[in-house]
């Protein structure tokens, strides 16, 4: 289960050869090697995408933390997303 967020492993593996499946059927990709080893791979992308994320976020909230007392009347979610938006736009790191 990747951490922060809930989402079965099973789901992912499901979500990974589901996208597989619909790259190979209509010839989007030709598969070098046997289609359960490039689902396991996209799983795997899945799931450091998603602890990536949850990091930008982490540190998305650290930082409205230290900025709290300055944005006073600010509502902090929308605080946290700017913040996470903008760290995400500086790495190049697409939401």
């Amino acid at each position: 289960m990747v951490r922060g967020v809930r989402v079965p492993d099973a789901a992912i593996a499901r979500l990974a050869e589901d996208v597989v499946r619909a790259l190979i059927k209509p010839g989007f990709i030709k598969a070098k090697v046997p289609e359960r080893q490039l689902a396991e791979r996209v799983a795997r992308l899945l799931v450091e995408t998603m602890h990536a994320e949850q990091d930008l976020e982490e540190e998305a909230e650290k930082l409205a933390a230290k900025l709290g007392r300055q944005a006073l009347g600010m509502d902090q979610r929308k605080l946290i997303e700017g913040i996470k938006a903008r760290l995400a736009k500086e790495r190049n790191f697409p939401l």
